[in-house]
């Protein structure tokens, strides 16, 4: 028997109450070419056995005697897969039935691009009522452009070649984050890009959404990564500044921290100017975007007077890319009409 054109990768570590959930969802998918990798990061629920459970042939179960953490369960599914391509799937979401067949059709339509994620339903932690949708940006040079500023991918939503992902790698001392890292430095090399189709609802919750110190370290090293590629000098408090400037959610900026920021961009514009690391001119927009963000976290904040003129300025940069932003809108309209009742609200 040959091997599977597409590997299913399902890291899981206590989901047993969620897990036969999402191991239906794809053994639902319309494109049948695949193997369904469940690695198990040493589990005390019961999750081994939800999955053992399934009967499925295309189901390959391992089981870590330990917990290794994220980075290294993910890596130890690379090591295992047999696909040319490598869907992500976590442990407590629900992929689209055409999620396989739409992915893999739009891969072997462009070569050129190493991972193709997509668009996603956010629900409540019951995964029964959805409370928003994930937009990222589609076009290859979009998202190399703002890969500085923003994840670009929502991990349990790409599908990439499986031969890429193994050069890479995640790094296993990025105990969190480590899917940041490792899109980050593939799109150093290679085309990334989202399907603008809503193709996994996702629960809210969980440590990708917790905010701690050890979370912020670790941002720090990757942020401290990116920098240097760049070849924009920078010191401890730039360094703190940006990877604020990566996570605006919650964040009320003063005075000091938009001044110094104004500086900041034109810094790293001045730097990518010579240094061409990523593509202009979505590297400047993407820094007006992070800018005129910030800006009307600081009006509602109280700072108007201070962020008024900078948010004009912002907004004028950022509205050269209407067009873009327009076919993000309506393409949102037909992604969610296009989504079947069993991936929206339940």
């Amino acid at each position: 028997m040959g091997a599977p054109r597409v590997s299913v990768f399902v890291p899981v570590y206590n989901r047993a109450h969620v897990l036969r959930e999402t191991l239906d969802s794809v053994l639902a998918q319309t494109f049948g070419d695949f193997e369904l990798l469940v690695v198990d990061d040493g589990s005390t629920d019961g999750s081994p056995e939800v999955a053992r459970a399934v009967g499925d042939p295309r189901v390959r179960l391992e089981v870590h005697a330990r917990n290794r953490g994220i980075p290294a369960t993910r890596n130890h599914g690379l090591d295992l897969a047999r696909g040319e391509y490598l869907a992500v799937v976590d442990s407590d979401d629900v992929s689209h039935p055409q999620r396989l067949a739409l992915q893999v059709a739009w891969l072997d339509a462009h070569p050129q691009v190493a991972a193709l994620g997509s668009w996603a339903l956010r629900t409540d932690a019951s995964g029964r009522r959805v409370e928003a949708p994930l937009l990222r940006p589609t076009e290859p040079r979009v998202l190399a452009g703002r890969m500085l500023f923003a994840s670009c991918f929502k991990s349990p939503t790409v599908m990439a070649r499986t031969a890429v992902l193994r050069e890479h790698r995640y790094r296993e001392e990025l105990v969190l984050a480590s899917d940041i890292d490792v899109w980050a430095r593939v799109s150093a090399h290679h085309a990334l890009a989202n399907l603008p189709r809503f193709l996994v609802r996702y629960r809210a919750g969980g440590v990708s959404h917790q905010s701690d110190a050890p979370r912020r370290a670790m941002r720090r090293i990757i942020a401290e990564s990116l920098l240097g590629e760049l070849g924009v000098a920078f010191d401890e408090r730039d360094v703190d500044g940006h990877v604020q400037l990566r996570n605006l959610r919650g964040f009320h900026p003063d005075r000091d921290y938009l001044d110094w920021c104004e500086g900041w961009l034109a810094r790293l514009l001045d730097a990518n100017a010579h240094s061409r690391r990523y593509p202009e001119p979505e590297f400047r927009r993407a820094a007006a975007e992070r800018a005129l963000l910030l800006q009307l976290r600081a009006c509602a904040s109280g700072l108007a007077g201070h962020a008024l003129l900078p948010l004009t300025r912002s907004a004028a940069r950022v509205a050269g890319g209407a067009g873009g932003y327009a076919r993000l809108g309506l393409g949102a309209l037909a992604g969610y009409a296009h989504a079947l009742p069993g991936l929206r609200a339940r």
